[in-house]
């Protein structure tokens, strides 16, 4: 089977020898953002990002298998891997370290005003900003208890904070103090001080975060992005953000990425802007191609897979 890696990952000659003992031919296209060169549109197995970006599908004539480096999938022709029964499986787990790792790092620089010491120090000012506030004893709401929820629950609970989950039917999941529907969104994130969101961009998640659940927040809540730009309302953000109706924000995501240079975002005194870097860390190339090759195996061994995306074959 040949297997081509897109995904940007610069694998060494033993990884690739792993690949090689299963039997398997792997090709490397190290740019991804360019279309794939006909010799290799007869691949039997894609490990890739966002290879369809730049090359049809419809290319892959013999493609049987992607294994993506990405949680989301929005970004995939599922219309398409249905109609040829292909399988798909995503990177869900292999981010969720760091991830959970930015938000409470996020969090605590806004919490101890790490914003305005950093100006002091710039400027060798010694002066004390004594409004400090702790993650102990407040009340956290995770929208979205995959693995990305549950290990940032994890760590707030460590912190000591009252952890709420939000998913599609309330059903509890263990790191959470207490679970609820997505439906009851509404009744209960004015009793969090800290929103945090964690679900993929779907039809029906796409602008959950309006006004109407903006208005529901407290006045010194904080809110923390790292599913996609498109979950929020960004205008009715800004707003709020202007008119202290919310403590502060920290996104990792936008809706349009890059972020434009003349985005009010970069600015805003209110909000800590990061470049769609929370998943990032030197331990996740190890996780990614671990993953892909014990789902590589097991699909020539005809396994199950993991992370297999089984929506595409209701």
């Amino acid at each position: 089977m040949k297997i081509l890696i897109t995904a940007g990952y610069h694998l060494s000659e033993d990884k690739l020898d792993l690949l090689r003992d299963l039997g398997c031919q792997p090709v490397l296209w190290p740019k991804e953002k360019e279309p794939v060169a006909e010799e290799h549109w007869d691949a039997d197995i894609l490990f890739s990002y966002q290879v369809f970006n730049y090359t049809d599908v419809r290319r892959f004539h013999n493609l049987k298998l992607i294994q993506l480096t990405s949680s989301g999938i929005d970004h995939i022709p599922m219309e398409y891997l249905r109609e040829k029964n292909i399988k798909l499986c995503n990177a869900r787990g292999i981010y969720s370290i760091p991830i959970a790792e930015w938000v409470l790092l996020k969090t605590m620089e806004i919490y101890r005003n790490s914003r305005f010491y950093e100006k002091a120090q710039e400027g060798k000012v010694w002066k004390k900003h004594r409004e400090m506030e702790e993650i102990y004893g407040k009340t956290v709401g995770i929208v979205g208890t995959g693995s990305i929820g549950t290990e940032t629950a994890k760590r707030f609970h460590s912190f000591g904070a009252k952890v709420v989950g939000i998913n599609r039917d309330g059903r509890k999941i263990e790191a959470f103090h207490e679970c609820h529907s997505i439906h009851h969104l509404a009744k209960v994130v004015g009793e969090w001080d800290i929103l945090v969101l964690a679900l993929p961009l779907t039809k029906d998640t796409e602008g959950l975060i309006n006004e109407a659940i903006l208005a529901q927040m407290k006045k010194e809540a904080l809110l923390i992005n790292v599913s996609r730009g498109p979950v929020i309302v960004e205008e009715a953000l800004m707003d709020h953000l202007n008119r202290e109706r919310l403590k502060g924000a920290a996104l990792d995501v936008f809706q349009e990425e890059p972020l434009p240079e003349e985005s009010l975002w970069w600015s805003h005194p209110k909000v800590l802007v990061t470049p769609h870097v929370s998943f990032l860390s030197t331990s996740v190339p190890e996780r990614a191609f671990q993953l892909a090759y014990r789902n590589i195996k097991a699909f020539k061994e005809g396994r199950p897979l993991e992370n297999l995306q089984t929506s595409l074959f209701k």
